[in-house]
């Protein structure tokens, strides 16, 4: 392990600055188009349906778990284009 550090060092140092997700442009208005469906009123509406649902589901059954799951679905929904923009504009 020892004898293979410089070569790891040598091998970081000469590496070249990787930018993630700048390359595939022809899918950009795609990605525009399901970021904003995601993030805008669409987004905000199958959260708050999932909620209610959820909340239904468990004023039948007796139970707040039906509630519990669709609450972090629509937590997952409202969050999970930041992650993604976060991981695919990623400078390194």
């Amino acid at each position: 392990m020892k004898k293979s550090l410089p070569l790891f060092v040598g091998l970081g140092l000469a590496s070249s600055t990787a930018f993630a997700g700048t390359t595939g442009t022809e899918f950009q208005d795609l990605y525009d188009l399901v970021h904003d469906w995601a993030t805008g009123y669409l987004g905000r509406a199958i959260a708050l349906i999932f909620l209610l649902v959820g909340l239904g589901v468990g004023i039948v059954r007796g139970s707040v778990m039906g509630a519990v799951g669709c609450l972090a679905a629509a937590m997952c929904l409202l969050i999970a284009p930041s992650v993604v923009e976060g991981i695919l504009t990623a400078v390194i």
